[in-house]
């Protein structure tokens, strides 16, 4: 039995990592909002000092409702977050499981890129929509003029590539 609730101890304390480590990965200004992540995908960060990644951790965790998250309530809700998604009930989730969990948790992500790239808010994404991303890509960190992409147009170690690098 201890081993079970050491298992899941570590499980949850895992995917709260991973979590908060996909949170500030979409957010890379982290709690202060500004031009993180989702912001180059159309998305608002709100009030400064409450990013998106902030924003996120808070209402995937605040227990009573607050507005705020204690560690107790981070480390509850990932507990719960773990049990629901294990299904035979052993206190650790296995690879099925841990991938159920991670489709749930990618869903809302998955949806924003569908509406990021469906232009036209028709429910559907056509060739165009979905290059448009990618449409004069080669042009803009194509250092050396030739009309490809190689490793002679990286740029030099420190220096950005493609409009924010100075080309």
């Amino acid at each position: 039995m201890r081993k079970h609730r050491i298992g899941a101890l570590l499980g949850a304390t895992a995917l709260t990592l991973a979590m908060v480590g996909i949170a500030v990965a979409q957010d890379r200004d982290g709690w202060r909002g500004g031009h993180g992540g989702g912001h180059a995908m159309g998305h608002h960060d709100g009030p400064r000092g409450a990013g998106r990644a902030g924003q996120r951790l808070i209402e995937a965790h605040d227990g009573n409702g607050d507005g705020s998250v204690s560690q107790e309530e981070i480390d509850t809700a990932r507990a719960d977050r773990l049990a629901r998604f294990d299904t035979d009930g052993n206190g650790v989730l296995d690879l099925a499981e841990y991938e159920a969990l991670w489709l749930d948790a990618m869903r809302e992500r998955m949806v924003d890129r569908f509406q990021a790239h469906d232009d036209d808010g028709d429910g559907s994404v056509t060739v165009a929509e979905f290059g448009a991303d990618t449409s004069g890509l080669v042009a803009r960190f194509d250092r050396n003029g030739d009309g490809v992409l190689n490793a002679e147009d990286r740029a030099p170690r420190g220096e950005r590539l493609g409009p924010r690098g100075g080309n």
